[in-house]
């Protein structure tokens, strides 16, 4: 008598699963999509038929989630999970991008439930001068106050605006945690975010000199906020001074990597006094 077993066949999928993670400023995203490929074939209008609904992508539905609230072309979407689909639209020349209520619905749709439609926005095509293989989605872009959500397929790219409207929320949170006995590197980060944001840059040097005073001695990386801060003021005399300071600690305490970046600092403000 003979044993064996049954080998089982892996063979590839032929549209991928891929999973997004990102923090855009406070928010965090998450998409879960499959990656369909062209293989020769016309993508826009033939295999994604124009004014059909389309699961934008392959296979399950598209879901994407956000931890809070945003706007998405400038409208607001809450926070939470949705499946993602669109309508490529052939007279207004691009896609209709629908964010819908998760439901036990597994791929296609055959029609859009307006019930279910918690936000639709439109974005132009843009045509590429190359090919893109396999259909993706990214996130682009990123600053503190947003991104870009990104579909390209094809020789055809899409874009939309992402606002996670971050200034907003830290103005907030620093206001509760300012009165309320901050910490040095609660009065650091609140100076750093007021002087990238360009709010109120006065605000920014008081916190700083609050979090480094002049009459103690700080880290590289200390004086080189206070010297971008008072650059951001226009005091460039101190801005040096605070530059200075800063590769002289690094040099001497600090890697190649501080000593590069103060370098390139000192010789930018040198350059423009």
């Amino acid at each position: 008598m003979s044993n064996f077993s049954l080998a089982q066949i892996s063979s590839p999928q032929a549209s991928p699963r891929s999973k997004i993670f990102q923090k855009v400023g406070l928010v965090d995203i998450s998409i879960d999509y499959s990656r369909p490929s062209k293989k020769e074939r016309k993508i826009f209008g033939n295999i994604v038929p124009f004014n059909e609904v389309w699961r934008t992508g392959a296979n399950q539905a598209t879901a994407i989630s956000f931890s809070e609230d945003v706007k998405v072309n400038s409208k607001l979407l809450k926070a939470g999970e949705y499946f993602l689909y669109s309508i490529p639209d052939s007279e207004k020349n691009g896609l209709s991008l629908i964010f819908y209520e998760k439901n036990k619905n597994w791929g296609a749709l055959k029609e859009i439930d307006e019930n279910k439609v918690l936000l639709n926005v439109f974005s132009s095509f843009i045509t590429l001068p190359f090919t893109i293989e396999t259909f993706t989605i990214s996130i682009n872009n990123i600053s503190n106050n947003g991104a870009t959500l990104d579909f390209a397929w094809d020789d055809q790219f899409i874009s939309y605006n992402l606002d996670v409207m971050t200034t907003e929320k830290m103005k907030k949170q620093i206001d509760n945690v300012m009165s309320n006995n901050p910490t040095k590197n609660d009065l650091s980060s609140a100076a750093v975010f007021y002087m990238e944001e360009n709010i109120n840059i006065k605000q920014a040097m008081k916190w700083i000199n609050l979090a480094y005073p002049d009459n103690k001695e700080h880290r590289y990386w200390q004086y080189r906020y206070k010297s971008l801060i008072y650059e951001k003021a226009g005091k460039m005399k101190k801005a040096i001074q605070y530059a200075k300071l800063g590769l002289d600690d690094a040099i001497k305490t600090g890697g190649p990597d501080g000593v590069n970046t103060l370098n390139r600092l000192n010789d930018r403000l040198l350059s423009a006094k």
